[in-house]
C-alpha cells in the first residue's frame, strides 16, 4: 500500500515537472517583421484585431484571453464576426484595434500578443508586456499569413485541414465553371451618397483564386476607393455583390438607392444576379475564405446565369 502511494506521488511530481517545463518552453518564430521568441504552448494570447486575428485563433481552437473589439457608448464591447459564431465569455476587451489599451493588456499578464501589419508601430512598447508577433496581413493573401499564425500558436494541423477544404471548393468551382474568367464580378459597399470597391471577409481573394473576371473599369480604378453613385453604371457586371453591416443598419439606409431606376437598370440586377451578403458573417480568416467560397460556388457556379457578353 505504501509502495503504491509512493508511485502515485512520483507520477504526480513528474507530471507537474513536465507541465512546468512545457509552460516554460519557447521557440523562435521568424517572418518579414523579425525574429520573436514565443511560448511553445501559449496560455494567454492577446489579439489586437477581432475581425482578423481573434476569429482565426478561435477557428484554430484557441480562445484568446483578450481581444480588441467595437464599442458604442454605454454598451458592452462587440467582437465583430465572432459574437455569432463563438462563445466569447472570458475574452477581455482591450480597446479598439487602432488604439489598444496598454494597461488592459498588461493586466491580463499575456505570454503572447499578435497584431496586424499596421500594429508594427506598437510592437516595441507592447514588447515590454509580452512577445509581440506582427503578421504581414497587408503584404500577403489571407491563406499565407494564416499559415504563419497557425505556426505561431502550434496549430498547423488544423490549418492544413482548413486549406484542404478551401482548395476543394476552388477545384469544385473550376470543375463546374470551365471558363470563369468570362464571368465578371463587381464587389462593393454602397452608402447613402457613395460606393466603395471593397470585398471583405476574404471575398476578393476568393474571386481571384476562382479565376473570375472583373469589369474593364477595374483597370482604371482602385479597390478600396470611394466613388460617386453616379458611376454605378460604370461598375455594372454579370454579378454585383454588395455587403451590408447589421450593426449600423446599412441595409435600411441604402434601400432607396436599390429601389431607384438607376439601380434597377443594371444588368446584374435585371437578371437577378445581385448578391447581398452580411459583411461581418465571416472574418478575414481561413473560415472567411471557406464561407465566401461556398457562397460563390452556390450562387455562381451551381446556377444557370446570364452573361453580358451573350447580349452584346
Amino acid at each position: 500500500m505504501r509502495l503504491t502511494r509512493i508511485l502515485v506521488l512520483l507520477i504526480v511530481i513528474t507530471a507537474g515537472i513536465s507541465h512546468a517545463r512545457a509552460e516554460g518552453e519557447t521557440r523562435v518564430f521568424e517572418n518579414q517583421y523579425g525574429r520573436v521568441e514565443v511560448p511553445a504552448a501559449p496560455r494567454c494570447v492577446v489579439s489586437l484585431h477581432d475581425y482578423s486575428i481573434t476569429i482565426q485563433l478561435l477557428e484554430l481552437g484557441i480562445k484568446p484571453c483578450g481581444s480588441s473589439g467595437r464599442k458604442k457608448l454605454w454598451q458592452d464591447p462587440y467582437f465583430r464576426g465572432a459574437e455569432h459564431r463563438f462563445d466569447m465569455s472570458g475574452v477581455s476587451y482591450i480597446g479598439s484595434h487602432k488604439a489598444p489599451d496598454e494597461e488592459a493588456i498588461a493586466a491580463l499578464k499575456p505570454d503572447l500578443i499578435i497584431g496586424l501589419s499596421y500594429h508594427q508601430a506598437l510592437k516595441e512598447k507592447l514588447s515590454h508586456i509580452a512577445p509581440v508577433v506582427i503578421l504581414p496581413t497587408d503584404e500577403l493573401p489571407i491563406k499565407e499569413w494564416a499559415a504563419q499564425l497557425a505556426e505561431v500558436v502550434g496549430r498547423q494541423e488544423q490549418y492544413k485541414n482548413q486549406l484542404k477544404e478551401y482548395n476543394w471548393i476552388l477545384s469544385e468551382f473550376k470543375r463546374i465553371v470551365p471558363e470563369p474568367q468570362k464571368i465578371t464580378v463587381t464587389t462593393l459597399e454602397m452608402y447613402q451618397d457613395s460606393i466603395y470597391l471593397i470585398a471583405r471577409g476574404g471575398l476578393g481573394e476568393v474571386i481571384k483564386d476562382m479565376g473570375l473576371g472583373r469589369p474593364a473599369v477595374y483597370q482604371s480604378v482602385k479597390e478600396g476607393m470611394e466613388y460617386s453613385l453616379e458611376r454605378l453604371k460604370d461598375f455594372d457586371a454579370d454579378f454585383i455583390i454588395d455587403t451590408y453591416e447589421p450593426m449600423f443598419n446599412s441595409r435600411e439606409e441604402t434601400k432607396p438607392i436599390r429601389q431607384s431606376r438607376q439601380w434597377q437598370d443594371l444588368f446584374a440586377v435585371k437578371h437577378d444576379q445581385f448578391l447581398y451578403f452580411n459583411r461581418s458573417r465571416f472574418g478575414e480568416s481561413m473560415g472567411g475564405l471557406i464561407g465566401s467560397g461556398y457562397l460563390l460556388l452556390t450562387h455562381i457556379g451551381e446556377r444557370g446565369m446570364h452573361l453580358r457578353s451573350d447580349e452584346q
